[in-house]
């Protein structure tokens, strides 16, 4: 087994009942820790005391050309906050939560009390999801998704504070798919923030971060020579053109947005959208980032002028039926480079 992709294959029956509560815990970090995140960056940690966890925001994963502020590693924060806080209540701990709990530590995202108890928790069908939930980078099949599982869509999104709005106009669909292309191009004509990409590009799973070439859909060869290739070579037109067919050609896009633009609604739109992601996957439906569009400040704006809205838009995504059933994971780091316990 390869040791990266080891929290994707845990089991239920590996919960070590006979431990303590606070290793009980951290076991159930390994699902936490399956949240998404931008080029597979991973930028939580987790840090353990008698019954709390803090969750920190590890700002040396910031990509700092595309996202200066780490907009979306709070997003991919507050996801992993979402599989945490699920995984407890699975497997029978209540939690108390605080958002940003210290305005003296930007970096402190959250914390949770958490106590035991032997009622085990609902939401058993989403916790079944957080290990068969994938970013899936090819075309959809061509089976729409049907208005029921829209509306459970726009109702699971109103649990935080956000809106999620549903893009199913053709004409809608073919604009954003114009703008991705641009965003793409605009995003690729810097030079160090190609770099950026390519540092985040991986020829294996055995790497515990990034984004392994098979991802791409890229052979054994090309998956190998992938980091060094996308760090010599400008791939900006062929990626930009890769994501304006995968936009048009998906029948289902959806916006998640927040109120106001800042770290706590980042990390509401991540809460959000991990449970938005988990019920797509209870319902045999995946999804892919086209986040592009939102990391260019002038296409964010036209996003909302297109869209007529007011809010600001945080996630754009796509989402569809995948024609192919297995799905190989991108991997994830130890849980000893992300979770550590403190002494009192």
């Amino acid at each position: 087994m390869i040791t990266n992709l080891k929290s994707w294959l845990i089991k239920e029956s590996d919960y070590p009942r006979g431990m303590n509560d606070l290793d009980k815990v951290e076991f159930l970090l390994h699902y936490a820790i399956l949240a998404p995140s931008s080029w597979n960056a991973q930028p939580w940690i987790f840090k353990l005391k008698k019954n709390t966890i803090e969750l920190y925001h590890d700002i040396s994963r910031i990509q700092s050309n595309r996202d200066p502020l780490g907009r979306e590693n709070i997003i991919s924060c507050g996801a992993a906050l979402y599989n945490l806080l699920l995984s407890m209540r699975h497997f029978g701990f209540t939690a108390d939560v605080t958002l940003l709990p210290d305005a003296d530590k930007p970096d402190l995202l959250s914390r949770i009390v958490w106590k035991s108890y032997s009622k085990p928790g609902k939401d058993n069908k989403l916790f079944k999801s957080i290990q068969k939930r994938h970013s899936y980078r090819k075309p959809f099949s061509e089976e729409k998704i049907s208005q029921d599982i829209i509306d459970l869509f726009i109702d699971v999104s109103k649990d935080r504070n956000t809106s999620f709005f549903p893009l199913t106009n053709n004409s809608i669909r073919l604009a954003l798919a114009g703008m991705i292309c641009e965003a793409d191009k605009d995003l690729g004509s810097n030079k160090a923030t190609r770099q950026e990409y390519a540092s985040w590009i991986r020829s294996s799973a055995r790497h515990g971060d990034g984004v392994p070439g098979y991802a791409f859909g890229l052979g054994p060869l090309e998956g190998i020579l992938a980091p060094l290739t996308h760090k010599v070579f400008n791939y900006t037109d062929e990626f930009a053109h890769n994501d304006e067919a995968l936009t048009a050609s998906s029948t289902f896009l959806g916006l998640i947005t927040t109120p106001e633009d800042n770290p706590y609604n980042w990390l509401e739109a991540g809460l959000s959208l991990q449970k938005l992601l988990l019920t797509a996957t209870s319902n045999g439906i995946q999804a892919s980032f086209l986040n592009q569009v939102v990391a260019v400040p002038e296409l964010r704006s036209r996003l909302q002028s297109l869209l007529e809205i007011s809010t600001y838009p945080q996630l754009l995504l796509r989402f569809g039926y995948p024609q192919e059933e297995e799905i190989t994971p991108t991997p994830r780091r130890k849980l000893s480079e992300v979770a550590f316990e403190e002494e009192d």
